[in-house]
């Protein structure tokens, strides 16, 4: 049974006594879409129950005749106090209407209907605790009342004792066997108190409900599917939302339709408060489906990227306007920076690929493609460049943004981004100082998960723009509820449909426009090709560099370092007649200072295969390896320093270099390579028990023997041994000398002295 006297059914609708059936449908439905049950349950209380009276013939006109029918005594005092309390609480003068409530109160106790309204008021304004007060005292007077245990229920649930709530809900529903809202409001209640499959539970019963309008099952279908998507719950939602399309196909009454679309705007709104913006864009995609003529109601993108040119006549018009009063058209600033970049990094491409066709030095593969891919970095870059001067030529806009209806929107000359507000999460202001003193404010706000930076002169501005964009949202958020979007002045300027086409992350082009990456490709590939293209002429001019500095080099090292690493140069064939002439100068020499009459003939065909090597390697350098000896043996270099003064007397200076294993390579790889490896070894005789070994091998020499010589009875670290082993090296070798043996090991000063020149 109702606490509350039925008001007047077409002041509810506002529609006239005398309108028709279509009219009072479609202003009920353009109410509901306004007040939803979930966000304002008592006003759908009121419209149903008026759309439910006016629809039904026999009790319109029983309304009808007894409308007229004056109120009298306390009956017309109870309606003339509430009238006037109304009248206080519309003109913002609650404590006025409270008051007329309670004087009211204090001599009619038991006006439960005024005491209702008294509490209705009390919860509205901030003060659950006293509305729970006055519902506790109408519930004494009616605990039948499933309206007063829902009352009830709200004040406790403000008061965030929601079990308690949740108790008072459910039995309101106990007591109004086919009335919606407390189930709606249990159903809200178990969600908070994180009962999510309870809370889906109660609003599938809720939809059982005898005597239920279609419209009624259709907004519990759709309170279903939010509840589903704020929690995760997508696949289920989905087969939600394809029931409620099965329920209202294509070929249904276009205003159920439409006030279904609304619906799910205004569950998606909800979804927005709570910063949910995927379930919520869900949503929306399926009310475009029941609404495709609506401008406004579509997904909401994070962030839309749109060229200038993509933009409908209109929008560039507005943003005309926005820019001379924002001060934001195209200044010197705003072209010469980008003129500066493209020259900059125009000069820098010219002359990095002159470079590479003119630059002397040997480049490696790697060393090219390195090149090639800085190449193409600076291509892309300069026609980057190019591009946002021709375009900021083009544009009459500089840089500045605006505050859409709908959006924030950033200009960048002909580059055009937009942030929805239904997004925007928080705002945070920071002052920014030089020198101690003023200078900006930055305030960064933050769209779902991105954030954008807005730079504003002066504090007041900036906390001015804060709060515009913060009302905006709001805004945004209440109409969207509402589904008046589209009545929203100014929402034209940024059609939906334009937005939709960057849902997928990608900039909004106009039709038939490349996208950049086309442009900077092109630039890109044509830069390697250039790069690619200088290869051949960069190589002969490396190796005619190479070659000049080696010919004027009287030293043969770097002729023969020319042919090691530029073997197919065109240049090879003078670098080796060069080698040659060298090289038969140095066998002119060993024929002469190698007497074929003397000791040393022998040695010829050594050293003759050591220049053969030469000629053969291109590298002048014998490695000398020793083994058996310790590292800080300075026998070894002493005795590499001797070799090389006696190949020096057979060839003459600079045709051979003559180094150990402990030296690091400065002629390159080997040309031949002389093994000697000290060991001590037993005889098997008692006369010299052991004796010290010296094995030598050659590698890179071809016909020359391998040798052992041996010193017995003696140990390796005996001087007269290691003369004696030299002799004997000298003997089989024949290395150049005087004709008799010098005791070139017999002292280390001794070996100091041969070693030098």
């Amino acid at each position: 049974m109702s606490s509350e006297p039925q008001q007047n059914p077409y002041a509810v609708l506002g529609v006239p006594r005398d309108a028709d059936a279509r009219t009072i449908k479609k202003a009920y439905f353009d109410l509901v879409r306004q007040n939803p049950p979930e966000t304002h349950p008592e006003v759908f209380k009121h419209l149903r129950e008026a759309y439910e009276l006016l629809s039904d013939a026999e009790a319109r006109q029983a309304w009808d005749a007894t409308a007229d029918v004056p109120l009298e005594g306390l009956a017309a005092e109870q309606a003339e106090c509430m009238e006037a309390a109304v009248e206080q609480f519309n003109a913002d003068n609650h404590a006025t209407g409270r008051r007329l409530l309670n004087e009211f109160l204090a001599e009619h106790p038991e006006a439960h209907e005024v005491r209702t309204l008294l509490g209705k008021n009390l919860l509205f304004e901030g003060y659950p605790p006293e509305a729970l007060v006055e519902f506790d005292r109408v519930l004494e007077q009616r605990p039948q009342d499933w309206q007063a245990r829902l009352h009830r229920g709200w004040a406790l649930q403000r008061l965030e004792r929601l079990k308690e709530a949740a108790d008072d809900y459910w039995r309101a529903g106990k007591l109004g066997p086919t009335e919606l809202v407390p189930r709606m409001a249990l159903a809200d209640c178990l969600e908070r108190m994180g009962q999510v499959p309870d809370a889906l539970g109660v609003l599938a019963e809720a939809r059982k409900l005898t005597g239920l309008k279609q419209m009624d099952v259709l907004s519990l279908t759709v309170r279903r599917a939010a509840t589903m998507l704020e929690h995760g719950l997508d696949a289920d939602a989905a087969r939600e939302l394809d029931g409620l399309e099965a329920d209202v196909p294509a070929n249904a009454d276009p205003e159920l339709r439409r006030w279904t679309g609304g619906q799910l705007s205004a569950a998606a709104a909800s979804l927005f408060a709570q910063q949910k913006s995927e379930a919520a864009n869900r949503l929306l995609e399926r009310c475009q489906r029941f609404n495709p003529t609506s401008t406004t109601e579509g997904v909401f993108p994070v962030r839309v990227d749109l060229d200038m040119a993509a933009l409908p006549d209109g929008t560039r018009k507005w943003l005309r306007e926005e820019a001379e009063r924002n001060e934001g058209g195209r200044t010197l600033k705003t072209w010469a920076i980008p003129a500066a970049w493209t020259v900059g990094l125009g000069v820098a491409t010219l002359f990095f690929l002159v470079d590479c066709f003119r630059a002397p030095e040997s480049r490696t593969v790697l060393d090219w493609t390195c090149r090639a891919v800085f190449a193409a970095g600076l291509a892309a870059a300069a026609l980057f460049a190019a591009r946002i001067l021709l375009h900021t030529l083009d544009s009459p806009f500089g840089a500045f943004h605006v505050v859409h209806p709908l959006h924030l929107v950033q200009v960048q000359r002909n580059h055009v981004t937009v942030w929805p507000l239904v997004h925007l999460n928080d705002i945070q202001l920071m002052d920014h100082h030089a020198s101690g003193r003023y200078t900006h404010t930055t305030l960064e706000v933050k769209f779902s998960r991105q954030r954008v930076v807005l730079r504003v002169r002066g504090r007041q501005p900036a906390e001015a723009l804060a709060k515009e964009l913060s009302g905006r949202r709001r805004r945004v958020l209440e109409l969207l509820n509402r589904g008046m979007l589209d009545a929203e002045s100014g929402v034209e300027h940024l059609p939906a449909a334009l937005l939709a086409q960057g849902t997928k992350g990608r900039p909004v082009r106009a039709e038939g426009m490349l996208p950049p990456w086309v442009g900077l490709g092109v630039a890109a590939a044509v830069a390697v090709l250039v790069v690619c293209a200088a290869i051949a002429p960069q190589g002969r001019a490396a190796d005619a560099h190479a070659w000049g500095l080696a010919r004027n080099e009287r030293d043969l090292g770097p002729t023969l370092a020319f042919l090691r690493d530029r073997s197919g140069s065109e240049f090879a064939p003078q670098a080796q007649a060069r080698v040659d002439a060298e090289l038969a100068q140095a066998r002119a020499r060993m024929g002469t200072r190698l007497d074929e009459g003397s000791g040393t003939a022998a040695s010829v065909p050594f050293f003759a295969s050591l220049l053969d090597a030469v000629a053969r390697t291109h590298s002048r350098r014998v490695t000398v390896e020793w083994t058996g000896l310790k590292k800080s043996d300075s026998r070894q270099d002493l005795l590499v320093a001797a070799w090389q003064r006696m190949a020096d007397e057979a060839l003459g200076r600079g045709v051979l270099f003559m180094d150990s294993d402990r030296v690091a390579a400065k002629e390159g790889p080997p040309a031949a390579t002389l093994r000697v490896r000290q060991q001590m070894r037993s005889t098997g005789t008692e006369d010299a028990p052991v004796e010290l070994l010296w094995a030598v091998t050659t590698e890179g020499l071809g016909s020359v023997a391998p040798l052992e010589l041996t010193a017995r009875g003696v140990s390796g670290e005996d001087p007269v041994a290691a003369e004696a082993l030299l002799h004997a090296w000298v003997e089989r070798w024949h290395l150049p000398g005087s004709g008799t043996h010098r005791p070139l090991l017999f002292t280390n000063s001794l070996l100091a002295q041969e070693a030098s020149p």
